[in-house]
């Protein structure tokens, strides 16, 4: 679900937002219930829902997977508010669960609150610095920052990012993509090209048609294949 995830962060120049109506009031609609203490109600429902899950669950790692497979399945379908609900129970279960925080990273993106992102982001990354997909997502988020000209992500922390992730994942295209991407808004061209057939030659469907035919324009593609 993940990697099915990622194609929502591929388009950054004018990000695709999923159909969503107004964030209802209700806390536990809004990331880790806004962050705030609980209601009296919320911390009774959350406390039934543990305790039902310690019941009906082998352990509460099992419980975790499950809830965090059907968060990911209401976000990949654009019901953001559900995942969030969902995404916060699995908090209550685990609250080092790093898929929680990953989710949440993923709802504030598409929502475009690009520092609260970077915020949940950076946290599932501190629990589990092995995850090179989610490293390319916070990258993703950093870029996005730097092309709406605000404070929360520069080309460099950006690079950085996608440079550790393909040290850990050589073959992840959408890396090669992203660094294509960074490198061209840098004016570092030809290593712009390396990065871009990189990817063209791991997976063909994740190349920018029309990076390429930009970057062809500053300088021509040492391998021919744009024009």
């Amino acid at each position: 679900m993940k990697v099915l995830l990622i194609s929502l962060f591929m388009f950054v120049g004018s990000l695709a937002m999923a159909q969503q109506t107004a964030a209802p009031k209700e806390a536990k609609y809004l990331p880790l219930y806004g962050q705030k203490a609980l209601s009296a109600k919320d911390q009774k429902e959350l406390t039934q829902f543990v305790e039902s899950c310690d019941a009906s669950f082998g352990s509460r790692k099992e419980a975790v997977e499950f809830f965090s497979e059907r968060a990911w399945e209401f976000v990949s379908s654009g019901h953001l508010d559900t995942a969030t609900y969902r995404f916060n129970l699995v908090q209550a279960l685990d609250n080092q669960a790093v898929d929680s925080y990953w989710g949440l990273g993923v709802i504030t993106f598409q929502r475009q609150d690009f520092p609260k992102a970077i915020e949940f982001l950076s946290k599932g990354l501190a629990l589990d610095s092995t995850q090179s997909i989610l490293r390319v997502d916070l990258a993703i988020v950093k870029l996005s920052c730097y092309l709406k000209s605000m404070d929360c992500g520069t080309l460099d922390e950006t690079d950085a990012l996608l440079q550790r992730a393909l040290l850990q994942t050589p073959n992840y295209a959408t890396a090669w993509m992203k660094r294509a991407q960074v490198a061209y808004l840098q004016e570092k061209y030809e290593n712009a090209w390396a990065y871009l057939h990189e990817c063209r030659k791991l997976d063909i469907t994740q190349l920018d048609l029309n990076l390429g035919h930009s970057l062809a324009e500053k300088l021509p593609d040492p391998q021919g294949v744009f024009k």
